[in-house]
């Protein structure tokens, strides 16, 4: 056979990859890709990890500084530094007539009542489960219950700015105006405000596993003059404050002689005889973020949160359930005038 020639002499041979060397490429291809998706698999998960813990902390420390503001106002404007389960007006309300501890004494027999709240109100608005209690609200934790807490405080009334026939006393924590009537001469009537801090259920965001619950504020009132019969605006579902909390637990500072200790609201309520004197409140709260964190997440189901006094599992969710991020907070607030001697027996 004879040579063959290209236009510019011999032919030129073209050399492709070999299998080797193809099989290399592709390994390599493939470790990058793998290496390419882990890194924003991880970074998916990082930002979901962040955007949950930043919604948790705007949704739990917001909230939370709005109840520490408004439980502040409790026993203002009272005319008793002491404050138990006795006192009239007191600023934490344990009791109404429905539960209150009385003395029954003369010929004929009279009962004497000791509530918090007046004795003359009664119905459901004052049964109760519409006072403070312990260990008996709803709650996503294995153990415990939620508490409930209630005070009431006298607003401090001014001068309407929009209206010449009123006083103003601010905004209870549902956000209505609180307001009276003013009147020209004779004792001026005032409503004394009452809000209730509770679990309840809330509508759900997703496939959320667990109870969606939000800690509400319910406000109502009731007037300082005469004998009121019923609370007004109390008793309904209110306005939630944070959006999903799994537990709330509460504890009363109470001074029994020269001792200081903390006690639950059941504890205190459970106690014989004459109930000490309160002079501030701890919460506590286990929430968790709206968001979720993924199915993925290294959060441990059976994780264990320190609430207070009370060590709490939150409600194990069925297998492959979205994950949460969850932070305990807490804060002390001191009672109003609590600490003074002014009408308190020694």
């Amino acid at each position: 056979m004879g040579k063959v020639f290209s236009k510019g002499g011999f032919s030129n041979h073209q050399q492709g990859f070999t299998l080797i060397e193809l099989m290399i490429a592709l390994a390599l291809g493939l470790i990058i890709v793998a290496a390419a998706t882990l890194l924003f698999l991880t970074g998916q998960k990082s930002y979901s990890l962040q955007q949950g813990s930043a919604d948790l902390q705007d949704n739990a420390n917001f909230g939370l500084n709005y109840i520490v503001k408004d439980i502040r106002l409790s026993n203002l404007n009272t005319p008793s530094a002491e404050v138990n389960d006795k006192t009239a007006g007191g600023g934490i309300v344990l009791t109404s007539k429905a539960n209150a501890r009385s003395e029954t004494s003369g010929t004929p027999a009279v009962t004497t009542y000791y509530p918090n709240l007046p004795v003359s109100m009664t119905g459901t608005t004052v049964a109760v489960t519409n006072l403070s209690q312990g260990n008996t609200g709803l709650s996503n934790v294995n153990t415990e219950k939620s508490d409930q807490l209630v005070i009431q405080y006298r607003p401090q009334y001014v001068q309407d700015p929009d209206d010449a026939g009123k006083l103003f006393g601010g905004f209870d924590c549902e956000g209505n105006r609180i307001e009276v009537a003013k009147i020209a001469s004779g004792m001026q009537p005032y409503n004394i405000v009452v809000q209730r801090y509770f679990l309840r259920e809330d509508t759900k965001i997703g496939n959320e596993p667990n109870a969606s619950l939000a800690l509400a504020c319910d406000a109502g009132y009731y007037s300082n003059m005469g004998s009121p019969t019923e609370m007004s605006n109390y008793g309904d579902n209110g306005q939630i404050i944070i959006k999903r909390v799994d537990y709330f637990h509460v504890m009363l500072n109470i001074q029994d002689g020269k001792n200081l200790r903390y006690i639950s609201i059941k504890d205190y309520m459970d106690l014989p005889d004459e109930r000490p004197r309160i002079l501030s409140v701890q919460l506590g709260m286990l929430t968790r973020s709206s968001q979720t964190v993924g199915r993925d997440s290294m959060i441990k189901d059976d994780q264990k949160f320190q609430v207070l006094d009370k060590e709490v599992t939150v409600i194990t969710p069925t297998a492959g359930s979205p994950k949460y991020v969850r932070q305990v907070v807490s804060q002390t607030v001191a009672l109003r005038n609590t600490f003074g001697t002014r009408g308190a027996s020694e």
